[in-house]
């Protein structure tokens, strides 16, 4: 599914210096992070929202957010509010009368 290559993020820090973290065998479609940029959302190209906190020099999962039917084509993450929200791809049904 993966192909054998790992999913990785670029993050670029306030400063020069650009971070790169593996988070997986698959891509990831979309991703988010928190103001002060110790959280990460991303979605793993599924249907579920993965939550991930910056403990040192590694990004620990801490929550999985599940509610989407199909896979996850977008996520934000709101500075002020500190709301998540996402936006997932729709199957359209061709209703025709009858």
């Amino acid at each position: 599914m993966g192909g054998g290559r790992d999913a990785m993020a670029l993050f670029t820090s306030r400063g020069p210096v650009a971070e790169v973290f593996r988070f997986g065998l698959v891509p990831i479609a979309c991703r988010a992070r928190n103001e002060d940029r110790s959280q990460v959302a991303l979605s793993l190209n599924n249907n579920e929202v993965n939550i991930y906190g910056r403990a040192a020099s590694e990004w620990k999962l801490q929550e999985t957010l599940q509610g989407h039917d199909l896979r996850v084509t977008g996520i934000d993450w709101a500075p002020s509010t500190n709301r998540i929200v996402t936006c997932g791809a729709v199957t359209f049904l061709d209703i025709t009368e009858t």
